[in-house]
């Protein structure tokens, strides 16, 4: 079973200058790459492993400090190439095409299934030395196909509401407390830009994104995925999500679609970073990242939910896994040894890389956290008690269905499609992925 998901489109954008760099050379600063190591892809030597991730600062940060103390201790090098989100793929793509994939490589379960079908990661459960015991038993099977093992949860996190507490305070609202529907959201939505004012609006628009609308399915209490991996929502189901949306940004509950546009990309540029909406359905790390961009104090609940049919689930944020072609996959296993259980190792990344995978490790964090990642930590909690697990995997072209609702609310809400053909377009392209 594996619910990975890469993070939320509004956090993977890279600037074209900074493209261009990586696609040059890794060790370009100031384009969202760190590299601690040549940067060349040339083949790790004995006492080498080369290590990839997406990631901002605090990401590299956390990261960088965690493998320094790990060489210091075992003696491995560990050469680093990282980068933003945007443009992660293509290179690991053309890395593990050309035979020179890292041997440790930060994974999305969404990608997992593509990556071993085609024989390119390493199973984990033949590689001596690996210690997942310590990681959550609901998390381990997140890097699961079949009854082989692809990767190990690097941190957990889950969907939320996402409110600007000096916003809120201006309009006099409060956030929808307990049990709520989708009619409450909006219409929060659409008194918020009533008290805000006409160039404020309610909440961002979420028409786009894939994993608030599988929310909306399973609050009807069905699965959005049948357990075979074909599509279990309708065409009814995504009209009235559509619909939904195109009428909130007709009242003002959500962004125009220009304002929506201009904020696609980085987090620091979308409409609630830049305190042009009030509510945000975003993830627990972009709870924190928003958290440290804006003076604001921020909270994060409950998004609307059926209690008969909770629509939540813990998610894994990100996994290591190992490339099939690795010359030193025990070194590589040793890191991922490290991270999961060791408490330095824990102390290092904090929540950098979201939620801790483990019960030992949060309780070693717990108490020691400030402000938003303990608030953070507090939500999982919640989560915890209000969710249900996906019935299966992300299928093959998860990704592609993604990318492809984002485009078809972006081209109703711009008036270059119909919702019915939005509609149309999207189930007849998903047969495709399928």
């Amino acid at each position: 079973m594996n619910q990975q998901l890469p993070p939320p489109r509004r956090g993977r954008a890279v600037t074209a200058a900074c493209a261009l760099g990586a696609a040059v050379a890794l060790a370009l600063t100031g384009c969202a790459v760190a590299d601690r190591g040549d940067g060349s892809g040339a083949p790790t030597q004995d006492g080498q492993i080369r290590a990839t991730w997406w990631g901002g600062d605090s990401e590299n940060q956390a990261l960088n400090t965690v493998f320094d103390a790990f060489s210091a201790r075992s003696g491995v090098e560990v050469r680093r190439e990282s980068q933003a989100f945007d443009g992660y793929w293509d290179r690991l793509a053309t890395q593990t095409a050309g035979g020179g994939a890292p041997d440790l490589i930060m994974q999305a379960g969404s990608q997992i299934p593509d990556y071993a079908g085609r024989d390119t990661l390493l199973d984990l459960t033949a590689v001596e030395g690996l210690d997942v015991d310590a990681v959550d038993e609901g998390l381990r099977r997140f890097g699961a196909v079949g009854d082989r093992l692809y990767g190990v949860v690097a941190g957990a996190n889950a969907m939320g509401l996402v409110t600007n507490d000096a916003m809120l305070a201006r309009a006099g609202a409060v956030v929808p407390d307990g049990e709520y529907g989708w009619d409450r959201y909006a219409q929060a939505a659409n008194a918020l830009h009533a008290a805000l004012g006409p160039d404020v609006w309610g909440a961002s628009d979420e028409g786009g994104d894939l994993i608030s609308f599988i929310l909306f399915v399973r609050d009807s209490g069905r699965q959005f995925y049948a357990d075979d991996g074909t599509l279990n929502a309708t065409r009814e189901d995504l009209t009235r999500w559509l619909e939904y949306w195109q009428a909130l940004r007709a009242t003002g509950g959500a962004p125009p679609a220009d304002v929506t546009a201009e904020g696609q990309g980085e987090l620091a540029a979308s409409p609630f970073a830049k305190g042009r909406t009030a509510m945000d359905l975003a993830w627990t790390q972009d709870y924190t990242s928003y958290s440290r961009l804006l003076q604001d104090e921020l909270s994060i609940s409950l998004p609307p939910y059926d209690a008969q049919h909770p629509s939540l689930w813990m998610n894994a944020a990100s996994l290591w896994s190992i490339s099939a072609s690795s010359a030193n996959p025990d070194e590589a296993a040793a890191a991922i040894t490290y991270m999961a259980t060791d408490p330095e190792a824990i102390a290092d990344l904090g929540v950098a890389l979201g939620m801790p995978p483990s019960q030992a490790a949060r309780d070693q964090l717990r108490g020691t956290l400030e402000g938003p990642d303990q608030a953070a930590m507090d939500y999982m909690d919640e989560v915890a008690a209000t969710s249900t697990p996906l019935n299966r995997l992300w299928p093959s072209g998860f990704a592609e269905l993604r990318s492809l609702l984002e485009e078809l609310n972006e081209a109703v809400a711009f008036g270059s499609s119909t919702v019915p053909e939005a509609v149309d377009e999207f189930f007849a392209r998903a047969e495709s992925f399928e």
